[in-house]
């Protein structure tokens, strides 16, 4: 009886791993760099910050790790306190577990800025994005990371 018992407790849980929904990973990849797409054209902080998870991280050039909205606004409040400054990214590829919850982005970033004599200073960046997919299904970045790179002239490839 036990043998049965075991057997039964094996099918159902081989079934139920085996009846998991298959992710169509190109179609959510190209759904995440739409996601990442409408995260760049955020026009104001509460827009801007639905797309981040509550407890991401976001690693920052010559910055300490900023864990959670608060400490992201402030992060991000040091760089708009720069006159002049402006941000916009272009995400260059997206790739998404087969589970379908978890992704990344890879971007090219342009930062730019008045420098100290009126003359504008651009810097071009490489950035990953982590995302994850909330309890919604909605994507939400997880950690975000980048950095300058000087071989890099055009947020578009």
């Amino acid at each position: 009886m036990k043998n049965v018992f075991f057997l039964l407790l094996l099918l159902t849980v081989t079934s139920s791993a085996c009846a998991q929904k298959k992710v169509n990973q190109k179609e959510e990849s190209k759904k995440l760099m739409e996601v990442n797409r409408q995260w760049a054209k955020a026009a104001n902080p509460e827009a801007f910050f639905s797309f981040i998870n509550s407890d991401a991280l976001v690693m920052a050039p010559d910055k300490p790790v900023s864990k959670g909205h608060e400490e992201i606004g402030k992060t991000l409040a040091e760089f708009q306190s720069l006159p002049g400054f402006q941000i916009t990214w272009e995400p260059q590829e997206a790739h998404v577990s087969s589970s379908g919850d978890l992704g990344y982005s890879v971007d090219r970033i342009l930062v730019s800025f008045d420098g100290e004599n009126g003359e504008k200073i651009k810097l071009f960046e490489k950035g990953v994005t982590i995302w994850k997919k909330d309890d919604h299904g909605d994507w939400k970045m997880a950690i975000d990371i980048w950095n300058v790179d000087p071989s890099i002239n055009s947020i578009f490839k």
